[in-house]
């Protein structure tokens, strides 16, 4: 009997999935991860650009602009709705707005917003322009802003009414940043968003950029005992990320797949792995500020008929440790993805109780997006593992000397510089910022560290080593500051 098997087929930049007939039987069905990793190969186009790919190729098509993009409600309910032509839209005057103040290719802009959809709209924005995005939590104070600030010689920044007082601090008389653009905001030295957008057209041409050009700087969590140093993300670091996010979501998009996370829009969870891989397909997002109550939460979940999550553990068991189960609600989730890799079995037990799903765990240390994780339908996992390398990223525990190091032994958890076929990974960044300059990422010959401890087994499976209980500065969950 002729069964379906899904295998990776890329069309240009974009990666699609083919189905093919073959006379396997059931049992042969069971894993189909050596297949699909070996017959996965990279193509990457010299010229890519994020905003482009994301979002102003849909608006292109009259068919797609009427798609929705963005559905995001704030903490009363109010809705903002975006299609993909009205996203175009708004990215297109912004960025005019970003070259009438003299921004140009490489110049960068800090991105000060609480989770919304402006700062979506920002985040596209500058990488149309060709700008390096900085995002910024707005929970950061002004020695932290400033410091920030300072280190990328952000030209422009963008605050909204939680950011505004801590931002202004920083900025002071030998600030890098000349230009200063607020949401909901009141002061006579900021442009308001409103009248900015306002007097610019709705067209632009995303800038050309070359595909490893940086489009993103990433600043972890702020910590007293390391100094500062951001990632830098390149245009070809979302398409590294696809593989990974496809297989998490259990082969994203499927029929009427929408997304929801619970993580904000400007930390490297909800930007690189969700927020961008979903515009990537063009499909919808659903947003909503973190922290509301679990019936409003279910009520979100079941009006848009959100189909695939990327949730943290926390948010999980917050819904478990609620008292009503709220099984009058008709939800239509498929699939859950968590980035917490000591997620426990009672969690995974009660999600598959409650959703009839299994939770995928993925392993995306910051910087590095999807790299290790799980895909419960075409691969078995195991208890404990974080799971087997993505297709397309070679990973290995190596020692201080860069070696590969035997089966079962701990070590630091390397990602290679190219895949199985020598090709170079889009996922792997060999450069990052600290004071105001970009700097060689270290390498271990072609092994580059995400400094995390593990070991591997036989089969390829992967484990992470606790951290000691004294050390406080997780990479793997640190989030954009």
């Amino acid at each position: 009997m002729s069964l379906i098997v899904e295998r990776w087929v890329r069309n240009g930049p974009f990666i699609f999935l083919q189905h093919q007939k073959t006379g396997l039987s059931n049992s042969h069905m069971t894993d189909q991860y050596n297949s699909l990793y070996q017959s996965f190969e990279w193509l990457v186009p010299s010229h890519f650009n994020i905003a482009d790919a994301c979002c102003h190729r849909w608006a292109s098509s009259p068919h797609e602009a009427r798609q929705v993009a963005i559905y995001f409600e704030d903490q009363v309910g109010q809705l903002t709705m975006l299609t993909y032509g009205q996203l175009s839209e708004q990215v297109n005057k912004l960025a005019n707005g970003f070259i009438r103040m003299g921004i140009q290719p490489q110049d960068r802009i800090a991105i000060a917003l609480q989770h919304s959809a402006e700062s979506a709209v920002t985040q596209l924005a500058a990488l149309t322009v060709g700008a390096i995005a900085v995002p910024l939590t707005a929970t950061l104070t002004a020695a932290e802003y400033a410091e920030r600030i300072h280190d990328s010689q952000a030209r422009v920044a963008i605050v909204d009414k939680h950011s505004i007082a801590p931002m202004m601090s920083a900025i002071d008389n030998h600030s890098p940043v000349k230009q200063i653009i607020g949401i909901h905001t009141e002061d006579e030295r900021i442009i308001p968003w409103r009248t900015l957008l306002a007097r610019q057209p709705g067209t632009f041409t995303p800038v050309i950029v070359a595909s490893n050009s940086p489009a993103l700087l990433i600043y972890p969590h702020p910590s007293e005992n390391k100094p500062l140093r951001g990632t830098l993300l390149h245009h070809s670091t979302l398409i590294g990320t696809l593989p990974g996010f496809v297989a998490s979501q259990n082969w994203f998009p499927k029929g009427k797949d929408i997304l929801w996370t619970s993580f904000d829009w400007n930390t490297p969870n909800g930007l690189l792995n969700a927020l961008l891989p979903t515009l990537y397909f063009g499909r919808s997002i659903v947003g909503c500020p973190s922290g509301r109550t679990i019936p409003r939460l279910f009520t979100l979940l079941e009006h848009y008929q959100i189909t695939n999550m990327l949730v943290s553990s926390h948010e999980l068991e917050r819904i478990k440790n609620h008292t009503d189960p709220l099984l009058e609600f008709h939800i239509a989730i498929r699939c859950i993805t968590c980035p917490d890799t000591d997620i426990t079995q009672a969690l995974r037990n009660w999600v598959n109780e409650r959703f009839n799903v299994s939770i995928n765990s993925i392993f995306a240390p910051l910087g590095f997006g999807y790299i290790i994780g799980e895909s419960h339908e075409k691969w078995p996992s195991l208890h404990g593992s974080i799971g087997k390398p993505y297709p397309g990223h070679a990973i290995a525990i190596i020692n201080e000397e860069g070696e590969e190091v035997e089966s079962g032994q701990t070590g630091e958890i390397a990602i290679h510089t190219t895949d199985q076929y020598d090709y170079p990974d889009p996922t792997v960044t060999l450069s990052y910022w600290s004071n105001a300059q970009i700097h060689e990422t270290p390498t271990l010959g072609e092994w580059v560290s995400t400094g995390v401890l593990g070991h591997a087994d036989n089969n390829g499976y992967i484990w992470r080593t606790p951290l000691d209980p004294v050390d406080t500065t997780d990479p793997v969950s640190e989030s954009i500051s």
